[in-house]
């Protein structure tokens, strides 16, 4: 199984993208859904969410508040469907790193982030994003793929 651990705000959606759209609360850029949908379609990758969104989500789909069903709602939109969280309980490397142990059926992963991951288990599976600026592009998408090929 190959995975995608995703993070949201500075990925799937900007701070520009916000300010144009005049929108708060649950937003996701459509072009960053558009670039993850094409990982999906060429990888297979499972969707985990590491983001701090996933408090809100949980894979029994009645126990998501307003907010994880929004955010199934939207990945449905675009033919997604998020597989899995991480733990809550420390670092976003830590946690990452727990969900792997659980999970020694994962092959290849990728981290998705806009904040710096260094750890020696993610370090060769990250892609940096550009933040608020560009979110999920092009660019990430290249890296993504070289990863997960």
């Amino acid at each position: 199984m190959k995975v995608i651990f995703l993070d949201f705000d500075g990925v799937l959606n900007t701070e520009k993208y916000i300010y144009e759209c005049g929108e708060y609360g649950v937003v996701i850029a459509p072009k960053a859904m558009i670039v993850l949908k094409r990982i999906i379609d060429k990888t297979k990758a499972k969707i985990v969410l590491s983001t701090s969104w996933r408090e809100h989500w949980s894979k029994n789909a009645e126990e998501c508040d307003s907010t994880g069903k929004k955010i199934n709602e939207i990945f449905s939109l675009f033919g997604m469907t998020v597989f899995d969280k991480t733990g809550e309980f420390g670092s976003r490397e830590e946690e990452i790193e727990a969900w792997l142990k659980l999970h020694p059926e994962t092959e290849n992963f990728v981290v998705v982030d806009d904040r710096f991951l260094s750890s020696d288990t993610i370090k060769n599976h990250f892609v940096k994003v550009s933040g608020y600026k560009r979110g999920l592009d092009e660019t990430a998408l290249k890296e993504v793929l070289e990863i997960l090929k």
